[in-house]
């Protein structure tokens, strides 16, 4: 069992200073109004306290019991925002998609007309238009089919990877007047 200590000593107390308020040099002598007022900055530090302390906590009963009964109701609602946030992500991107799949087709019939263009403007070279070679045109009988124009008109297409020949013939009435 353990003795209970007897507070006859406690008077002592209040007459010694407070010893984290004294100055800390050793060489220097201590000065009594130092040793005197180490103990109002220690009750001035308490006095602050106490007025910064809250008198008084008032709970809201209802908004206590929505608050300890909400957990669950807030997970649900924390999951659904997120599931919508994902919906929305999804749909966004599916929005991008689309306008890039939108774009490509524009580009790619932006490049058939242009090649079609080509080939009624001029004709293409076999490398259809990749390599940029240029392609040269040659009429080698265009003199002689001015004179007579009943004979078959001959054109030669020439590029750097091949030739090609083209027969036109205009008078088409001399093959149905056989009889």
């Amino acid at each position: 069992m353990k003795k209970k200590r007897k507070r006859e000593n406690c008077l002592t107390c209040f007459n010694k200073p407070a010893i984290s308020a004294m100055p800390k040099a050793p060489n220097k002598k201590v000065k009594n109004t130092d040793i005197l007022t180490a103990g109002s900055k220690a009750y001035a530090k308490k006095r602050k306290i106490k007025k910064e302390r809250v008198e008084r906590v008032d709970f809201d009963p209802e908004s206590r019991k929505e608050y300890l009964t909400g957990f669950h109701k807030r997970k649900v609602e924390r999951k659904k925002k997120a599931q919508e946030n994902w919906q929305e992500r999804l749909r966004q991107e599916k929005i991008r998609d689309r306008a890039a799949l939108k774009a490509e087709r524009k580009r790619q019939l932006e490049e058939r007309l242009a090649h079609m263009q080509a080939a009624l403007n001029g004709g293409l070279s076999d490398n259809e238009g990749g390599d940029q070679e240029e392609t040269v045109f040659t009429d080698s009988e265009e003199t002689k089919e001015e004179s007579s124009k009943k004979e078959a008109e001959v054109k030669e297409f020439k590029s750097a990877s091949a030739l090609t020949t083209v027969t036109v013939i205009e008078d088409m009435d001399d093959w149905n007047n056989d009889d």
